[in-house]
C-alpha cells in the first residue's frame, strides 16, 4: 500500500505542478485544450511512463524534485487530490465530474490503428456480427480531437454506455441498436446526421501501418473533442454526471479475506478463432499491455501500445439472431466473471438491474470489487467461453 500511495502522491504532485504552468496562460470551464492538455493526460499514467514522456524545463524539474521530498503530500494531501471516478487517478479538478462520452469504435483488421484508445478510461470490448469484436471507449478524464473510426451501434452498446452515465457517440447503427437509443433516452450523437459537422472522414492510413492504400469508406468516421463540445453546447444537453448514482469504481488495495485465483501474468479472451484479444502483465509499471492477432495493440495518435492497469471478464450468454450474424449479448440480470489486476486474478460476480442503470461488480462474498489505479478493458464475452490464465 505505501508504494501505491507514494505513485498517486507523486502523480498528484506532477499533475499539480502542470497545472500551475498551464493557469499562469490561460484559463476556462470548457474544452480539454483550455487547460486541460496532453501533458496533463500523460502525468495521469504509472509514474515511470510519466517520468519518460514529460518533457520539463529546469524549473519544473525543481519544483517536481521538490514535491517529492515533501512526505506530507503522502500523509496530508493525498485525499485531498481530486480523482476520477472511472479511474481512481488525478484528473483536472474542472473536469471531475464532466459527463463521460461513450464512442464506438470499430475494430475489424483494415480499421487499424485506431485514434484515441490509448486516453480512454474505460473500453468495453464485446462481438458485433462478422465474427469481430467493436469497442465502446468511455472518455471522460481526457477526450482527444481524434477519435475513431467510428463505427454503427449495437443495442448492448448503449447499456455500456449507459453505465457510466455517458453521452453516446456513433455513427449509424441496427433496427435494434436505434431502437434502443430512442427507448432509453440517451443522449446520442450520430455520425449518419452529424457527417461534416461532427464527424468528418480521413482515408489516409498513416505510413508506419501494416494497413496500405486507401481506408475504406466505412472505416474512415472520425469525431473528437473540438467538435464534440459546440455541438453537446448547441443542443443544451446536460455534461455532468449524476450525482445521485454511482457510475464508477472503488480502488485501492485488495480487502483482506479476498483470495485470488492464481497468477494472471498473460490472459487470452478468445472471442473467435483466430481472434483472440491477449494481456501480458508488466510487473515493472503493474500494468497490462494490450495485444490483439498482429501482436501489440498501437494507438495511431501516440504510437504506442495501449495498456490498462485491470481487466475484467463479463461472461454473458450471446446468442445468433439472424442470417447476418447480428447478436443478442444478455447485459441484464446476473452472472459471473474475473477481476484481473496486478498479476493476479479473481472470481467476480456482476448485476444489472435494467438497460439504464449501472453495472455492478461483486466479490464472490458480495463486497464491491477494488481496481487498482488506472484505466479498465472490460470483455464482455460468451459465458461458454475459456479465459486463458498463465
Amino acid at each position: 500500500m505505501a508504494f501505491k500511495i507514494k505513485a498517486f502522491a507523486i502523480s498528484f504532485g506532477i499533475t499539480t505542478a502542470l497545472c500551475v504552468v498551464f493557469m499562469l496562460a490561460t484559463c476556462g470551464r470548457n474544452g480539454n485544450d483550455i487547460p486541460y492538455t496532453d501533458v496533463v493526460f500523460e502525468a495521469q499514467q504509472p509514474l515511470a511512463m510519466a517520468q519518460e514522456q514529460i518533457s520539463l524545463t529546469p524549473l519544473e524539474d525543481n519544483l517536481l524534485e521538490e514535491v517529492y521530498d515533501e512526505e506530507y503530500y503522502e500523509e496530508e494531501y493525498i485525499e485531498l487530490a481530486p480523482v476520477s471516478v472511472l479511474t481512481g487517478m488525478p484528473i483536472n479538478e474542472e473536469y471531475i465530474t464532466r459527463r463521460p462520452f461513450a464512442v464506438v469504435i470499430n475494430n475489424i483488421r483494415r480499421a487499424l490503428p485506431q485514434s484515441g484508445i490509448a486516453s480512454a478510461d474505460i473500453i468495453y470490448e464485446a462481438l458485433a456480427e462478422g465474427d469481430v469484436t467493436r469497442f465502446v471507449a468511455i472518455f471522460q478524464s481526457y477526450v482527444p480531437n481524434k477519435i475513431g473510426p467510428v463505427r454503427s451501434t449495437r443495442d448492448y452498446f448503449v447499456d455500456f454506455a449507459l453505465n457510466h452515465d455517458s453521452i453516446f457517440v456513433h455513427h449509424g447503427g441496427s433496427d435494434s441498436g436505434y431502437a434502443r437509443v430512442r427507448n432509453t433516452g440517451i443522449p446520442a450523437l450520430d455520425g449518419m446526421a452529424l457527417e461534416g459537422s461532427v464527424f468528418w472522414r480521413d482515408r489516409a492510413y498513416p505510413s508506419w501501418s501494416f494497413n496500405t492504400g486507401t481506408r475504406p469508406l466505412e472505416h474512415s468516421s472520425y469525431t473528437g473533442w473540438q467538435r464534440i463540445y459546440p455541438h453537446i453546447a448547441s443542443r443544451d444537453i446536460r455534461d455532468y454526471m449524476r450525482d445521485d448514482i454511482s457510475y464508477g469504481f472503488l480502488f485501492g488495495d485488495i480487502p483482506e479475506g479476498i483470495e485470488n485465483l492464481g497468477e494472471a501474468n498473460s490472459v487470452s479472451v478468445p472471442f473467435v478463432a483466430g481472434d483472440v484479444r491477449t494481456f501480458v502483465f508488466d510487473p515493472e509499471h503493474g500494468h497490462y499491455l494490450v495485444q490483439n492477432r498482429d501482436g501489440a495493440h498501437v494507438d495511431e495518435l501516440n504510437r504506442e501500445q495501449v495498456v490498462v492497469s485491470n481487466i475484467l471478464v463479463q461472461l454473458v450468454p450471446i446468442r445468433v439472431v439472424d442470417g447476418v450474424g447480428r447478436r443478442n449479448i444478455y447485459t441484464v440480470g446476473e452472472g459471473s466473471g474475473y477481476l484481473i489486476r496486478d498479476g493476479t486474478y479473481f472470481a467476480v460476480n456482476w448485476a444489472k438491474s435494467s438497460h439504464t442503470s449501472p453495472m455492478r461488480w461483486y466479490f464472490e462474498d458480495g463486497s464491491p470489487i477494488i481496481l487498482t489505479p488506472g484505466s479498465t478493458w472490460i470483455c464482455v464475452f460468451q459465458s461458454t467461453g475459456t479465459v486463458g490464465f498463465e
